[in-house]
Protein backbone atom coordinates (compact mmCIF):
# COMPACT_ATOMS: atom_id res chain seq x y z
CA UNK A 1 0.00 0.00 0.00
CA UNK A 2 1.28 3.44 -0.96
CA UNK A 3 2.54 5.47 1.99
CA UNK A 4 1.76 9.15 2.59
CA UNK A 5 5.37 10.04 1.81
CA UNK A 6 5.21 8.27 -1.57
CA UNK A 7 1.88 9.89 -2.35
CA UNK A 8 3.18 13.41 -1.63
CA UNK A 9 6.29 12.73 -3.72
CA UNK A 10 4.05 11.61 -6.58
CA UNK A 11 1.84 14.70 -6.31
CA UNK A 12 4.83 17.02 -6.63
CA UNK A 13 5.97 15.26 -9.84
CA UNK A 14 2.63 14.34 -11.40
CA UNK A 15 0.69 16.31 -14.01
CA UNK A 16 -1.90 13.67 -14.93
CA UNK A 17 -4.04 13.22 -11.81
CA UNK A 18 -6.33 15.98 -10.46
CA UNK A 19 -4.40 16.25 -7.19
CA UNK A 20 -1.04 16.43 -8.97
CA UNK A 21 -2.34 19.17 -11.24
CA UNK A 22 -3.81 21.09 -8.31
CA UNK A 23 -0.49 20.99 -6.42
CA UNK A 24 1.50 22.19 -9.43
CA UNK A 25 -1.00 24.94 -10.29
CA UNK A 26 -0.86 26.14 -6.68
CA UNK A 27 2.96 26.23 -6.74
CA UNK A 28 3.02 28.09 -10.06
CA UNK A 29 0.46 30.61 -8.81
CA UNK A 30 2.55 31.17 -5.68
CA UNK A 31 5.71 31.74 -7.72
CA UNK A 32 3.97 34.19 -10.05
CA UNK A 33 2.45 36.04 -7.09
CA UNK A 34 5.83 36.30 -5.35
CA UNK A 35 7.42 37.79 -8.49
CA UNK A 36 4.49 40.21 -8.85
CA UNK A 37 4.90 41.34 -5.24
CA UNK A 38 8.62 41.86 -5.81
CA UNK A 39 7.88 44.13 -8.76
CA UNK A 40 5.19 46.06 -6.87
CA UNK A 41 7.61 46.72 -4.00
CA UNK A 42 9.70 48.87 -6.33
CA UNK A 43 6.65 51.10 -6.93
CA UNK A 44 5.58 51.35 -3.27
CA UNK A 45 5.45 55.05 -2.44
CA UNK A 46 3.76 54.97 0.96
CA UNK A 47 4.55 53.10 4.19
CA UNK A 48 1.04 51.60 4.18
CA UNK A 49 1.54 50.04 0.75
CA UNK A 50 4.96 48.73 1.71
CA UNK A 51 3.53 47.19 4.91
CA UNK A 52 0.76 45.37 3.00
CA UNK A 53 3.24 43.99 0.48
CA UNK A 54 5.52 42.89 3.32
CA UNK A 55 2.63 40.97 4.89
CA UNK A 56 1.92 39.19 1.62
CA UNK A 57 5.64 38.43 1.32
CA UNK A 58 5.67 36.82 4.77
CA UNK A 59 2.73 34.59 3.85
CA UNK A 60 4.43 33.56 0.59
CA UNK A 61 7.67 32.79 2.39
CA UNK A 62 5.83 30.62 4.95
CA UNK A 63 4.22 28.62 2.15
CA UNK A 64 7.52 28.28 0.30
CA UNK A 65 9.20 26.97 3.45
CA UNK A 66 6.38 24.46 4.00
CA UNK A 67 6.68 23.29 0.37
CA UNK A 68 10.46 22.95 0.62
CA UNK A 69 10.23 20.89 3.80
CA UNK A 70 7.52 18.68 2.30
CA UNK A 71 9.61 18.03 -0.81
CA UNK A 72 12.61 17.22 1.38
CA UNK A 73 10.59 14.89 3.63
CA UNK A 74 9.02 13.08 0.68
CA UNK A 75 12.27 12.73 -1.31
CA UNK A 76 13.53 9.20 -1.80
CA UNK A 77 17.15 10.25 -1.19
CA UNK A 78 17.03 13.33 1.01
CA UNK A 79 20.73 14.21 1.04
CA UNK A 80 20.89 13.96 -2.74
CA UNK A 81 17.69 15.98 -3.00
CA UNK A 82 19.22 18.92 -1.09
CA UNK A 83 21.93 19.37 -3.72
CA UNK A 84 19.75 18.91 -6.78
CA UNK A 85 19.48 21.91 -9.11
CA UNK A 86 15.80 22.58 -8.47
CA UNK A 87 16.22 22.16 -4.72
CA UNK A 88 18.98 24.76 -4.69
CA UNK A 89 16.66 27.16 -6.52
CA UNK A 90 13.91 26.39 -3.99
CA UNK A 91 16.35 27.16 -1.19
CA UNK A 92 17.29 30.46 -2.83
CA UNK A 93 13.58 31.34 -2.84
CA UNK A 94 13.36 31.09 0.96
CA UNK A 95 16.90 32.21 1.80
CA UNK A 96 15.96 35.89 2.32
CA UNK A 97 13.65 34.87 5.17
CA UNK A 98 16.38 32.85 6.87
CA UNK A 99 18.91 35.68 7.19
CA UNK A 100 18.85 38.84 9.29
CA UNK A 101 16.95 41.83 7.88
CA UNK A 102 20.19 43.82 7.90
CA UNK A 103 21.61 41.76 5.05
CA UNK A 104 19.58 43.56 2.39
CA UNK A 105 21.85 42.31 -0.39
CA UNK A 106 20.50 38.79 0.19
CA UNK A 107 16.91 39.95 -0.32
CA UNK A 108 17.59 40.66 -3.98
CA UNK A 109 17.95 36.90 -4.49
CA UNK A 110 14.15 36.75 -4.30
CA UNK A 111 14.24 37.53 -8.00
CA UNK A 112 15.59 34.01 -8.56
CA UNK A 113 12.15 32.65 -7.69
CA UNK A 114 11.17 32.98 -11.34
CA UNK A 115 13.67 30.19 -12.09
CA UNK A 116 11.49 27.81 -10.08
CA UNK A 117 9.20 27.74 -13.13
CA UNK A 118 11.93 25.83 -14.98
CA UNK A 119 10.70 22.49 -13.65
CA UNK A 120 7.33 23.13 -15.30
CA UNK A 121 8.71 23.60 -18.82
CA UNK A 122 10.71 20.38 -18.92
CA UNK A 123 7.99 17.98 -20.10
CA UNK A 124 5.42 18.01 -22.86
CA UNK A 125 2.65 17.11 -20.42
CA UNK A 126 0.83 20.12 -19.08
CA UNK A 127 -2.21 20.55 -16.89
CA UNK A 128 -4.87 19.85 -19.49
CA UNK A 129 -3.03 17.64 -21.97
CA UNK A 130 0.28 17.56 -23.79
CA UNK A 131 1.88 19.75 -26.43
CA UNK A 132 4.17 18.98 -29.34
CA UNK A 133 7.90 18.85 -28.70
CA UNK A 134 8.48 21.80 -31.06
CA UNK A 135 6.00 23.90 -29.08
CA UNK A 136 7.73 22.94 -25.84
CA UNK A 137 11.08 24.00 -27.29
CA UNK A 138 9.64 27.37 -28.31
CA UNK A 139 8.15 27.78 -24.84
CA UNK A 140 11.55 27.03 -23.27
CA UNK A 141 13.23 29.61 -25.51
CA UNK A 142 10.65 32.25 -24.55
CA UNK A 143 11.03 31.39 -20.86
CA UNK A 144 14.84 31.53 -21.09
CA UNK A 145 14.73 35.02 -22.59
CA UNK A 146 12.18 36.24 -20.03
CA UNK A 147 14.06 34.68 -17.09
CA UNK A 148 17.35 36.30 -18.11
CA UNK A 149 15.65 39.69 -18.42
CA UNK A 150 13.65 39.37 -15.20
CA UNK A 151 16.57 38.22 -13.04
CA UNK A 152 18.91 40.81 -14.52
CA UNK A 153 16.34 43.57 -14.02
CA UNK A 154 15.92 42.66 -10.36
CA UNK A 155 19.64 42.79 -9.66
CA UNK A 156 20.17 45.99 -11.67
CA UNK A 157 17.32 47.76 -9.88
CA UNK A 158 18.71 46.67 -6.51
CA UNK A 159 22.17 48.06 -7.24
CA UNK A 160 21.03 51.20 -9.10
CA UNK A 161 18.03 52.26 -7.00
CA UNK A 162 19.88 54.83 -4.89
CA UNK A 163 22.73 55.57 -7.29
CA UNK A 164 20.95 56.13 -10.58
CA UNK A 165 17.91 58.47 -10.84
CA UNK A 166 17.14 57.01 -14.28
CA UNK A 167 16.30 53.64 -12.68
CA UNK A 168 13.62 54.41 -10.13
CA UNK A 169 11.60 51.19 -10.32
CA UNK A 170 11.57 47.69 -11.80
CA UNK A 171 10.08 48.95 -15.05
CA UNK A 172 13.07 51.20 -15.70
CA UNK A 173 15.46 48.32 -15.01
CA UNK A 174 13.48 45.97 -17.25
CA UNK A 175 13.48 48.55 -20.06
CA UNK A 176 17.26 48.80 -19.77
CA UNK A 177 17.73 45.00 -19.92
CA UNK A 178 15.47 44.66 -22.97
CA UNK A 179 17.27 47.45 -24.83
CA UNK A 180 20.66 46.02 -23.90
CA UNK A 181 19.94 42.35 -24.57
CA UNK A 182 18.38 43.13 -27.96
CA UNK A 183 21.48 45.22 -28.81
CA UNK A 184 19.35 48.28 -29.57
CA UNK A 185 21.35 50.38 -27.12
CA UNK A 186 19.58 53.76 -27.06
CA UNK A 187 22.01 54.98 -24.41
CA UNK A 188 19.36 56.89 -22.44
CA UNK A 189 20.02 54.68 -19.39
CA UNK A 190 23.47 53.50 -18.38
CA UNK A 191 24.48 51.68 -15.19
CA UNK A 192 26.35 53.79 -12.65
CA UNK A 193 27.55 51.23 -10.11
CA UNK A 194 30.22 48.60 -10.68
CA UNK A 195 27.85 45.88 -9.47
CA UNK A 196 25.21 46.84 -12.04
CA UNK A 197 27.84 46.91 -14.78
CA UNK A 198 28.92 43.40 -13.77
CA UNK A 199 25.29 42.21 -13.90
CA UNK A 200 24.94 43.72 -17.37
CA UNK A 201 28.02 41.85 -18.59
CA UNK A 202 26.75 38.56 -17.10
CA UNK A 203 23.32 39.17 -18.64
CA UNK A 204 24.84 39.58 -22.10
CA UNK A 205 26.95 36.44 -21.71
CA UNK A 206 23.89 34.52 -20.47
CA UNK A 207 21.97 35.59 -23.56
CA UNK A 208 24.83 34.58 -25.83
CA UNK A 209 25.14 31.15 -24.20
CA UNK A 210 21.64 29.98 -23.22
CA UNK A 211 19.46 31.33 -26.03
CA UNK A 212 21.50 29.67 -28.83
CA UNK A 213 21.61 26.51 -26.71
CA UNK A 214 17.81 26.34 -26.65
CA UNK A 215 17.67 27.18 -30.37
CA UNK A 216 20.06 24.31 -31.04
CA UNK A 217 17.72 21.96 -29.17
CA UNK A 218 14.76 23.19 -31.22
CA UNK A 219 16.61 22.63 -34.49
CA UNK A 220 17.84 19.21 -33.36
CA UNK A 221 14.31 18.03 -32.56
CA UNK A 222 12.91 19.54 -35.76
CA UNK A 223 15.44 17.69 -37.92
CA UNK A 224 15.40 14.39 -36.02
CA UNK A 225 13.67 11.62 -38.00
CA UNK A 226 10.37 10.53 -36.49
CA UNK A 227 11.44 6.91 -36.18
CA UNK A 228 14.60 7.96 -34.31
CA UNK A 229 12.75 9.76 -31.59
CA UNK A 230 12.41 7.89 -28.31
CA UNK A 231 8.89 7.67 -26.87
CA UNK A 232 7.66 9.63 -23.90
CA UNK A 233 8.03 7.97 -20.53
CA UNK A 234 4.68 6.25 -19.86
CA UNK A 235 5.02 6.99 -16.15
CA UNK A 236 6.23 10.60 -15.76
CA UNK A 237 5.94 11.82 -19.37
CA UNK A 238 9.59 12.95 -19.68
CA UNK A 239 10.87 13.21 -23.25
CA UNK A 240 14.33 14.25 -24.48
CA UNK A 241 15.85 10.77 -24.14
CA UNK A 242 18.54 9.48 -26.43
CA UNK A 243 17.10 7.56 -29.42
CA UNK A 244 18.66 4.34 -28.06
CA UNK A 245 17.40 4.87 -24.49
CA UNK A 246 15.20 2.10 -23.08
CA UNK A 247 14.63 3.49 -19.58
CA UNK A 248 13.50 6.92 -18.37
CA UNK A 249 16.40 8.92 -16.96
CA UNK A 250 14.12 10.48 -14.33
CA UNK A 251 12.04 7.64 -12.88
CA UNK A 252 13.62 4.52 -14.42
CA UNK A 253 10.41 3.39 -16.16
CA UNK A 254 10.76 1.24 -19.28
CA UNK A 255 10.36 3.40 -22.41
CA UNK A 256 9.40 0.47 -24.64
CA UNK A 257 6.71 -1.60 -22.90
CA UNK A 258 6.92 -5.32 -23.52
CA UNK A 259 10.64 -5.33 -24.30
CA UNK A 260 12.41 -8.47 -23.16
CA UNK A 261 13.87 -8.38 -19.66
CA UNK A 262 16.89 -10.43 -20.81
CA UNK A 263 18.72 -7.42 -22.21
CA UNK A 264 18.06 -5.23 -19.17
CA UNK A 265 21.18 -3.65 -17.69
CA UNK A 266 22.14 -5.13 -14.36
Amino acid sequence: MESLRERIRFWFDDLTTPMGRLVDIAVIALIVLSCFVLVLETYARTPETAARLLLVEHVIIALFIAEYLLRLWAAEHRLRHIFEFYSLIDLAAILPALVTPHLQVVRVFRVLRVLRLLRFVQDRHFFFGSIRQAHLDVLRIAFTIFAIMFVSSGFIWHFEDDANPAIADFGDAFYFTVVTLTTVGFGDITPQTDAAKAVTILMIFAGIIFIPWELRTLIAHATLPTDAQSPDCPRCGLRRHEPSARFCRRCGERLVPGESEIDDPM
